[in-house]
């Protein structure tokens, strides 16, 4: 066979629109593989108890070896890329994350190398000596999802696809999305460009600044590239600027008309809003940029098709109609028509997909929160004099979490459907106390089901079969984010997320693997070199030919990103996201499916459960109470939870999932997200974090705010910072005090200079701990509140309290001069939230009284301390005459405290403390509960708080937050 090297050739475009530009070639890798050759992943040192070098070489009896890649290689490790490598098995750490909270631990990794050789000679026998030992192997033993193990199975031997590094700029590639006609395939992507990489500040200081400018300092911002892949020269053009620089970008979509056209789409945030704008390439010439929604509601996360006439069509999320919808439009020469919303529910609408038939069928998937939990359906729309569209077809509509679908079509015209399952109550109570719920990610599986016309079918194969589920939901390997193709000889592939047991400083590993159904048999799961990244990174992928899967995926190299020694890197200088063409070649041959039908999907009923807890939170959004002249309505929500972007948050799942929870499952108002310095003060991380912020934002049905946990350990605390505005850079630390030495803190003071520079609030939170603070420092305008209780641990309110952490119990430490208790004892003034923190779902809600369901009016509330903590949907007006929960005020009367407590069950308990006393306790045994307390032993002269506790007779709890008296 002739040797065909993958060459990396420049592709001159005739015309560029004014303002956009090509990039330098220095943007794109070189060639590093060739499409004539195979690849195999070589893994040493598997089952390793301790340090082990595996030093090694390779040899093959004929051809050539065309390059050596190191996997998991780190400081110290070495290939020449021709034949040999220095490495070892070591231990390092990973993560994991209790329910109580995120755990490190030390294990040991294995080693390895990625072996490209020429395929001239399938019968080439390659040859491998390591310090422990030689073994050898024929190339053609070794198939598609079929691994070999030598030496007693401390070495592995894959087949694993060729790789190709597309993009090697400091910059940061994501979000590809891919197209194909003829010979040509198309790549568009987003590129984030870092304003100045020695200004992110990743270590400490020693000193505070003079003042923070530089931390509201612009970011680069996000462009749309374009790339072409030429199938018969095997070349990629360098990358071509679509859209103009600077920009705030939500993903892209590309296809290709009947022409030829290329159509390239994308999500900009212009103006304050989200829409869909596009381009379109032809005759050596880019159009004007297009702006295809004017809606006032966000338009995000874009995906395209081309149906078989030759139209392009894209679907998109949009926010119509105080709802999250599912929306389309089809090309109509050089514009597109008006949209037309696909989904039909009154609930939130996700993730769209599409596909399109050989017969001019075409499909739009999605998944919905209509009753509660997610489904997913799928749509069959057509051109006819507009569109037109066919009844929702149910996919999978169980009371289980079915969403994140992905479809294509093969050659007979049959639709295939990947979806992310879990289990029932996805989303609900989950946390130290209660569990009967199903965390964010845990034990999420994969599934696969194939419709032709109304006629639904599974593969005879069992997809667990290379999939399998072991153990219970909590233990399971969860596996997420399907990307479907199906190549023109009926060869369905199926790529998927799944953890890599190993943390960066900026998240979790999780890599890419590949199943494929050959029409007989499920096999896999083949491993995706290069694919490591956060959980939610979805690579485009198309089969390119018949027996040929082309996958473009983006990377930011973090499975190297640990030390010898097992210390994650502190520094994120290198952790960068690059993209990489990863191909996928096995022998071609028509297959015919071998498919079962199963019954159509029967809609499950919604969760009564869910009803009840609808019908509460109706109640609680149309209450309205007074405070003095103010008019005030309750919004619920949490500004303290993590994703998979946190160095400890490999269990929180991805960060879309923290808008759906705020969004759906917990219908929250507000949110506030996200994680450690939002992503350990990397840029990149940060940007994409603000971005959700305002993507999101969909007007007053939910607000989200600009917030991130900045972790320093007692006696300072941890705490949580909240920005009513964008573009605030996350802030260093100084050296920990001595708690010995009771002495204001440096860092928190400089905390409190940076917040008031830039109008932000703080709030400590897991007080009473060894990541909590002895209440050396304060501001009662800066750190309004505090985290009384949080979902992950504990509740910090005073001991004794139920669910406070005691000595023999505290998760995360113990450390009592912490508690609440402690600060209201100080004469601190703090109002009460609660939030979830790490995993814990549906049991910490910091609700506040608002003048106005804006950002304005959050932090409002917050400054005026309107604000009350909660395990449950808990109504709670609390006063003194005219003065509301959390006012400072004198009376010239006793203080004669109103309560008024509406519940999801009945009250077992409702206490008044004062000065941290119980000084009045009654048990309604009620769901609606209304008093007066008068305190007829109040002193004339003396300021005392005044705070509410009550506690249902299942468990759940709210904390009212104080009232300061000073009766006169």
């Amino acid at each position: 066979m002739q040797k065909r090297i993958w060459l990396l050739t420049l592709i001159v475009t005739a015309a560029i629109a004014t303002g956009v530009s090509l990039y330098s070639q220095s943007r794109t890798a070189k060639p590093t593989s060739a499409p004539g050759a195979v690849a195999f992943r070589i893994l040493l040192g598997v089952g390793d108890k301790q340090d082990t070098p595996w030093d090694g070489s390779v040899k093959m009896s004929s051809g050539q070896i065309l390059g050596i890649k190191g996997w998991r290689f780190v400081d110290g490790d070495s290939t020449d890329a021709k034949s040999s490598w220095k490495a070892s098995s070591r231990k390092s750490i990973s993560q994991t994350t209790r329910p109580t909270g995120p755990l490190a631990v030390f294990v040991m990794f294995e080693t390895g190398v990625i072996v490209e050789v020429s395929d001239e000679d399938p019968a080439a026998e390659l040859q491998i000596a390591t310090k422990q030992g030689d073994f050898s192997f024929q190339a053609r033993a070794v198939g598609w999802g079929e691994p070999r193990s030598f030496l007693d199975g401390r070495a592995v031997v894959e087949r694993v696809p060729l790789t190709l590094q597309l993009t090697t700029s400091t910059e940061d590639q994501d979000f590809p999305a891919i197209a194909q006609r003829g010979d040509a395939v198309y790549a568009s992507y987003v590129e984030f460009t870092h304003r100045d990489p020695k200004l992110e500040h990743r270590q400490p200081m020693k000193e505070a600044p003079k003042n923070f400018d530089d931390f509201a300092r612009p970011a680069g911002g996000d462009q749309v590239f374009l790339l072409t892949y030429s199938k018969s020269k095997r070349a990629w053009s360098e990358p071509v600027a679509v859209s103009a620089p600077k920009q705030d970008i939500m993903r892209t979509a590309v296809a290709v008309d009947g022409s030829g056209r290329v159509w390239v789409f994308w999500s900009a945030n212009q103006d304050g809003n989200f829409d869909i704008h596009a381009r379109s390439y032809a005759g050596g010439s880019w159009s004007a940029e297009m702006r295809l929604t004017t809606d006032p509601g966000t338009d995000v996360n874009p995906v395209a098709a081309t149906d078989a006439a030759g139209h392009v069509w894209i679907a998109w999320q949009g926010f119509r109609n105080h709802n999250l919808e599912i929306l389309a439009a089809v090309q109509n020469g050089g514009s597109f028509t008006k949209e037309t919303i696909v989904s039909f529910s009154p609930a939130s609408d996700w993730d769209p997909s599409i596909a399109a038939a050989p017969n001019g069928e075409l499909a739009v998937s999605w998944d919905t929160y209509d009753k509660g939990d997610y489904d997913v359906y799928f749509r069959r729309l057509k051109l006819d004099g507009g569109i037109r569209m066919d009844a929702p077809v149910p996919v999978a509509a169980s009371r289980n979490f079915e969403a994140r679908s992905s479809i294509a079509y093969d050659a007979q015209n049959r639709l295939w459907v990947a979806y992310e399952a879990a289990a029932e109550k996805w989303g609900k109570d989950f946390g130290v106390y209660e569990k009967s719920g199903v965390a964010l990610y845990q034990g999420q599986s994969v599934r696969v089901k194939c419709f032709q016309g109304s006629r639904c079918f599974s593969t005879v194969a069992d997809l667990t079969r290379v999939m399998p589920q072991s153990g219970g939901a909590a233990n399971r390997l969860s596996r997420s984010c399907p990307r479907l193709a199906v190549d023109p000889d009926g060869v369905v592939y199926l790529a998927y997320r799944e953890w890599a047991k190993s943390v960066a400083p900026v998240g979790g590993v999780f890599d890419s693997r590949i199943v494929y159904f050959d029409g007989t048999e499920w096999k896999g799961p083949v491993p995706a070199p290069n694919t490591d990244y956060w959980l939610d990174v979805r690579p485009a992928v198309a089969a390119i030919a018949p027996g040929d899967l082309l996958m473009i995926a983006p990377s930011d190299h973090r499975m190297l990103a640990a030390t010898p020694a097992g210390r994650p890197l502190m520094y994120t200088g290198a952790i960068n996201s690059d993209l990489y063409a990863l191909e996928m070649r096995m022998n071609a041959g028509p297959r015919v499916a071998q498919l079962q039908p199963v019954p159509a999907e029967k809609v499950d009923a919604s969760d009564p459960d869910s009803d009840a807890e609808r019908a509460q939170i109706k109640m609680m959004r149309q209450y309205r109470a007074t405070a003095g002249s103010d008019t005030l309505q309750l919004l619920r929500g949490e500004f303290h939870r993590h994703t998979e972007m946190s160095g400890d948050g490999r269990r929180d799942g991805p960060l879309i999932d923290a808008y759906r929870y705020f969004i759906d499952t917990a219908s929250m108002d507000w949110g506030g997200c996200c994680d450690h310095d939002n992503g350990n003060g990397r840029e990149y991380s940060w940007w994409l974090q603000q971005k959700l912020t305002d993507a999101y934002h969909l007007g007053a049905d939910f607000v989200p705010m600009f917030s991130y946990e900045r972790s320093v350990n007692y006696p300072e605390g941890h705490r949580n910072v909240v920005f009513a505005k964008r573009g605030i850079r996350t802030l260093p630390r100084l050296p920990l005090s001595d708690k010995e030495k009771p002495a204001p803190a440096p860092d928190t003071q400089m905390l409190y200079s940076y917040l008031r520079q830039f109008d932000g609030i703080t709030a400590a939170h897991t007080v009473a701990t060894d990541q909590g603070t002895d209440w050396r420092d304060n501001d009662p305008v800066l750190e309004p509140a505090v985290e009384i209780y949080q979902g992950a641990r504990q509740d910090y309110e005073m001991p004794g309290a139920p669910r406070a952490n005691t000595a023999d119990n505290s998760i995360s430490g113990w450390e009592p001069l912490g508690f609440v208790s402690m600060a209201l004892k100080k004469g601190y003034r703090l109002g009460f939230q609660a939030s979830s923190d790490h995993v814990s779902t549906h049991m910490s809600y910091c609700n506040l009284w608002v003048t106005s369901p804006t950002r304005a009016g959050l932090m409002e509330a917050f400054h005026k301390r309107r604000i009350y903590g909660s395990t449950d949907d808990i109504l709670a007006d609390v006063r003194c005459g005219s003065h509301f929960m959390g006012e400072d005020f004198a009376s010239q009367e006793p203080p004669a405290i109103s309560v008024k407590l509406r519940g999801l069950d009945n009250f077992a308990k409702v206490h008044i403390i004062k000065d941290g006393e119980y000084v009045y306790s009654i048990s309604p045994g009620k769901k609606d509960v209304d008093f007066v307390w008068k305190d007829n032993a109040a002193e004339k002269g003396k300021t005392s708080y005044y705070y509410i506790r009550g506690e249902q007779t299942d468990g759940e709890l709210v904390w009212v937050s104080p009232m300061w008296i000073t009766y006169k």
